[in-house]
């Protein structure tokens, strides 16, 4: 994928992402668009037409959606905007290429890890009230998660140190996948009501931003280290499925759901945190 670099800023086209000056600048999602199809077609006139076919397919839109998202991207880049897009009166706009450079995006984190095996990190899950008492039981499972994994020969797994480092960063998975040089990030939070935990796991492509897998645990945790561990098997498990290809006898697979069914049954109604 390409990277454009103009005005004093850079758009990553793999990542969707415009920035300048190493922070993201915010632009709303049509506005981006037709930033991308100029920046891509720069150095010829881009009709109006043409614009609103590639940026509103199929949709009937006045000459005021393109002007409004245009005063956005002009708004957006400041006084670099003047030079770099020019107004073709009654035929649309041309960007100049010449202020224009395009090169190719660094890969993204490879699915494979330093010693040539799929790679993963596992960030600290976030908890209803951050520094609380119940950051321990999230960390914990974490901890678990983290050790059972290592364990695994064909899996490359960051130091529980690292990903520590990353605490509440979940909204950069990119840039945290980058520089823990991992393909795949688990993430997730947990809320505490009395005796009754609520964990959600989140399996992420860190290359796409896409969702691999998710799962939520409801547990009663009078006994709450066999809850970590019953969630850390869980999770463990799911994982050498998805990211090694692994598979489970149909029979595991039942015995689990009937246990889950049975846990269900059994636990109290319990009013979760918000």
């Amino acid at each position: 994928m390409s990277m454009f670099e103009f005005a004093g800023h850079q758009l990553d086209l793999q990542q969707g992402r415009l920035r300048k000056g190493g922070q993201d600048v915010r632009l709303r999602p049509k506005s981006l668009r037709l930033l991308t199809y100029l920046l891509e077609n720069s150095g010829r006139v881009v009709t109006k037409d043409e614009l609103v076919s590639a940026v509103w397919p199929n949709v009937a839109v006045t000459d005021g959606s393109l002007s409004q998202c245009m005063t956005d991207i002009r708004r957006t880049l400041g006084e670099g905007a003047a030079k770099l897009i020019r107004t073709i009166p009654c035929r649309g706009y041309a960007l100049d290429e010449k202020l224009v450079l395009r090169s190719e995006a660094p890969p993204p984190p490879a699915a494979i890890g330093p010693s040539g095996r799929p790679s993963i990190a596992v960030l600290p899950f976030t908890v209803a009230v951050p520094g609380g008492r119940h950051t321990w039981i999230a960390d914990g499972i974490v901890e678990d998660i983290i050790t059972a994994l290592a364990k695994i020969p064909n899996l490359f797994v960051a130091s529980k140190n690292l990903s520590f480092s990353y605490r509440d960063k979940v909204d950069r998975l990119p840039d945290v996948a980058l520089a823990l040089g991992v393909h795949y990030v688990l993430s997730g939070s947990a809320r505490v009501s009395g005796h009754e935990l609520r964990l959600t796991t989140e399996l992420v492509d860190a290359r796409t931003g896409g969702i691999i897998w998710a799962e939520r645990f409801d547990r009663h945790f009078g006994q709450i280290f066999a809850v970590q561990d019953e969630i850390t098997t869980a999770v463990v498990e799911r994982l050498k499925i998805e990211l090694l290809q692994e598979s489970r006898p149909p029979a595991a697979i039942e015995n689990h759901r009937e246990f889950d069914l049975l846990r269900n049954h059994s636990r109290h109604a319990a009013l979760w945190d918000r």
